[in-house]
């Protein structure tokens, strides 16, 4: 829940500054602008990604509270004890658990094990299905920084429009003023929203996805010993220690990128 107050937090300090400086809340507010910037930016994004993916990735904005994460121990107890009961009577017998999966992924991995998928192309099969997940949870995060790409632009575009009007009001100058600050508020929702809002958000749920395609590493393993019949003390030792690899060369590549902006400064 803190990132979803955190996403509105630099609207709130941006209001509370324009506050603190007299400025009238009811300026910044303007329903035209809105409309051309908002409504703008999702056509566009639209047209870029399709009406399909459009609901989809708002709809990945709850993952900011509540990313769909594995719980990758109680899998790995999961994968054991699949192990014994396939080997105590056979991987026909897992069939009965596949309704209970509630991850469409474990649950098609699960249903391949039911099927006696052969082990040479079980693990092909498993990660080309990962990788098609892997495709359509990073895709909410493209389309976030491509709406924070386009509103700046439309909020400019709306500035010029606003400009226009204004400018064909020359006779009456008492209203120009007026009329120059509203256009402006279009600039301020483009870039406000790019900014504080859409590229942010962007790559937050980028970086959620990364998250979960490294989960799912975890995830395919699993399957693939439990598709070679290996005993659950097996698999829980194997899994427990490729979930420690994989968190070692994640946190050894966090501390490489970190570093790499002091190594250049230095080499500068």
């Amino acid at each position: 829940m803190i990132n979803l107050v955190t996403l509105f937090l630099g609207i709130l300090v941006v209001v509370g500054g324009a506050l603190s400086d007299h400025v009238p809340i009811g300026s910044l507010l303007n329903l035209t602008a809105f409309i051309i910037v908002m409504c703008g930016s999702a056509a566009a994004c639209a047209l870029q990604f399709g009406f399909g993916a459009f609901g989809k990735c708002l709809k990945a904005v709850m993952w900011i509270a509540k990313p769909p994460r594995i719980d990758l121990h109680a899998y790995i107890e999961q994968v054991a004890e699949w192990s014994a009961k396939a080997r105590a009577a056979g991987t026909l017998a897992l069939e009965a658990e596949i309704p209970d999966i509630a991850d469409d992924f474990q649950r098609q991995g699960l249903q391949m094990i039911v099927d006696n998928t052969p082990p040479e192309e079980f693990a092909a099969m498993l990660t080309a299905a990962a990788e098609q997940k892997d495709h359509a949870q990073e895709l909410p995060g493209h389309f976030w920084e491509a709406i924070g790409g386009y509103s700046p632009t439309i909020g400019v575009m709306g500035a010029v429009m606003g400009l226009i009007h204004v400018m064909m009001e020359l006779n009456h100058p008492e209203l120009l003023g007026g009329g120059i600050a509203t256009a402006f508020i279009a600039t301020v929702y483009g870039v406000g929203f790019a900014n504080l809002i859409a590229l942010p958000l962007g790559g937050r749920l980028k970086a959620i996805s990364k998250e979960l395609a490294q989960e799912r590493v975890v995830v395919i393993q699993g399957f693939i010993l439990l598709a070679e019949g290996k005993p659950g003390i097996i698999i829980r030792q194997t899994l427990k220690n490729f979930l420690h690899e994989e968190k070692s060369k994640a946190k050894a590549k966090d501390e490489t990128t970190e570093a790499a902006p002091d190594g250049a400064s230095q080499a500068a």
